[in-house]
């Protein structure tokens, strides 16, 4: 079971997430504590320009907010290697403190490999991954993250371009199937959201 003041931090670790893949790493900002605090103080800057209706104090504490989120998850990160790597990313963000430097189960690190860093999915590792009966939550998360974050709209899969909300599909209903994840957990609801998202765009 999950408490809520877990839910909260995995809710803070995937907002993070989130900035990294879609606020930081498309204008090349470098993870490092420093370069995070200067790309938000520019933010924000551009934001009391336009925002005239936010307080400045609310203003200032939400950029100050998305800063930390981002500097948490990277320190969390480099405990794993190089923070800059996306699967190390993902794998920080999924986990609670105290299950980060355990290994993943299963073929879930392969998957992750796989996908994140070569836009890729062995048919091996994918029947593997949904056969197994070692899954936990953090694998769900894993999963679940590093497929909801790509880019591309399609993978390589044995030669075939198979759409990634097919996979992102695949993964929630294997998720849900195996009860892996409480229906409250962040990343769960966040795939469900960008799955939805994605069949919206496409219809």
């Amino acid at each position: 079971m999950v408490s809520q003041d877990e839910l909260m931090y995995l809710q803070s670790q995937l907002e993070g997430l989130t900035s990294i893949f879609y606020e930081l790493m498309p204008f090349g900002v470098e993870l490092k504590r420093q370069q995070v605090q200067d790309h938000y103080d520019k933010r924000l800057v551009s934001a009391r320009k336009t925002q005239v209706s936010v307080a400045e104090n609310e203003l200032r504490r939400q950029f100050n907010t998305k800063a930390n989120q981002v500097r948490n998850l990277v320190d969390s990160a480099e405990s794993l290697g190089d923070a800059a790597n996306k699967v190390n990313l993902i794998r920080a963000a999924a986990s609670l403190p105290g299950e980060r430097n355990k290994p993943l189960k299963g073929s879930v690190l392969d998957y992750c490999k796989g996908i994140i860093l070569e836009n890729r999915v062995d048919p091996n590792v994918l029947i593997s991954m949904f056969e197994s009966t070692e899954l936990g939550p953090v694998e769900a998360r894993v999963m679940l993250a590093s497929t909801m974050f790509l880019i591309p709209e399609t993978v390589n899969h044995a030669g075939e371009k198979l759409p990634v909300r097919n996979l992102l599909a695949q993964i929630i209903g294997l998720v849900k199937s195996e009860n892996l994840l409480p229906r409250n957990d962040p990343f769960l609801n966040e795939a469900m959201c960008a799955l939805e998202g994605i069949e919206e765009e496409s219809d």
